[in-house]
């Protein structure tokens, strides 16, 4: 049990990590993060897979869109090591709660991020 509450507090930073880098649109620092067999699933592209695919979608994301800013409003650590992070999200003048749900891999690399847009 302790390992996995190291665990989950290593994933937590991980997550806010990925969460600073995305709002500063830090392309390189953002695909750092991720496994080489990683997958995307977002309410826009549906689900994308592979890394250079994903970096593809950072990519053309951060090109697309001026600001962005991500207030975290909960962490819930779950102990099988999925993460669910949610939040305020606003991307240039639309603001919209999200969930993201992150997977990570045994060197804790992110293997999938599935992105859910609430109301």
């Amino acid at each position: 049990m302790k390992d996995a509450v190291i665990t989950n507090i290593i994933r937590s930073q991980i997550v806010e990590d990925y969460l600073y880098f995305f709002e500063n649109k830090e392309y390189d620092d953002v695909i750092g993060l991720f496994s080489d067999e990683c997958s995307i699933t977002d309410w826009n592209v549906g689900r994308i897979h592979g890394k250079d695919n994903v970096a593809r979608f950072f990519s053309e994301l951060f090109e697309s869109v001026g600001d962005i800013e991500a207030d975290i409003t909960h962490i819930h650590e779950d102990l099988s090591g999925a993460l669910t992070c949610e939040m305020v999200l606003q991307i240039d003048s639309e603001t919209m709660l999200v969930a993201d749900i992150f997977e990570f891999d045994n060197e804790d690399k992110i293997k999938a991020l599935r992105a859910y847009k609430g109301s």
